[in-house]
């Protein structure tokens, strides 16, 4: 059996027309490295077919390479016909599914969680704006939107950076909680959540703390090479991006702490 009979078989449970796929993607799928020509060189990609067998695996399963990014490592594939398809397999499956139909669903089922459990890239891409010192910058900078946002506050801590990540459903809310405690303010309620901050992280309230915020429209989340803006407003969203980021600062070496609100 050929090493790309996987991506045929890949190809040809897809349900969509258009698949923008990462090179690491196809590797996952085949289960080995592409050779180094794959990288380098567009007429790898190319819709030749004949004996080159890794090309027959998408024109055999009915799809075609319409365009090649190998500066970005994408290739994106689309589908030639329907036949030989999963799609081509709902017509005869209409047909006999009054014959049998809880056989049939579950064979339709075990067809489509093949699909489900191939591998699945989820990446975030995010900018960071930075609000600078916390007690040089007031409640009432612009900047400081009243809206859902991803907040991360920085200390020293030792010769490195401590951080936590603030998944913020109001980050005027959270920015004032932690200016109002580290100036010692008695406010009630708007000091919690910069109480609670601080005995989270252990941050020494009269040391200097910096400030960065993604907002929204600065966040996108992108599955399988398909991508959208992140909603900061959705509790769900924003705690994904909170979580994705905090995983990005201990991958730096960073101490840090996440905290959901």
């Amino acid at each position: 059996m050929s090493k790309y009979e996987p991506l045929r078989e890949h190809l040809a449970r897809l349900e969509d027309v258009v698949w923008a796929a990462k090179l690491n993607e196809v590797e996952e799928i085949i289960g080995s490295n592409l050779p180094k020509s794959a990288r380098e060189h567009r007429t790898w990609w190319a819709n030749s077919g004949g004996s080159l067998v890794h090309q027959n695996a998408w024109l055999d399963a009915g799809w075609r390479v319409e365009r090649t990014d190998l500066m970005r490592d994408v290739i994106v594939f689309r589908r030639l016909r329907i036949g030989g398809t999963s799609i081509a397999g709902h017509a005869d499956r209409n047909l006999n599914s009054h014959k049998a139909p809880q056989k049939l669903a579950a064979k339709r089922l075990a067809r489509e969680m093949a699909a489900l459990r191939q591998p699945t890239t989820v990446t975030l891409r995010s900018e960071w704006t930075a609000l600078g010192d916390v007690q040089a910058t007031p409640c009432s900078n612009p900047a400081i939107p009243h809206e859902g946002g991803v907040v991360r506050f920085a200390s020293m801590d030792g010769e490195g950076v401590r951080t936590i990540i603030v998944s913020a459903p109001c980050v005027h809310e959270v920015y004032r909680g932690i200016r109002l405690e580290m100036r010692d303010v008695e406010s009630g309620e708007e000091r919690k959540v910069g109480t609670l901050l601080m005995e989270k992280t252990g941050f020494d309230p009269k040391a200097p703390l910096e400030c960065d915020l993604v907002r929204s429209g600065n966040a996108w989340l992108l599955t399988d090479g398909r991508g959208r803006k992140a909603n900061l407003d959705e509790q769900s969203e924003r705690h994904l991006v909170a979580r994705l980021l905090y995983l990005q600062e201990l991958q730096a070496g960073r101490k840090s702490t996440l905290m959901l609100r």
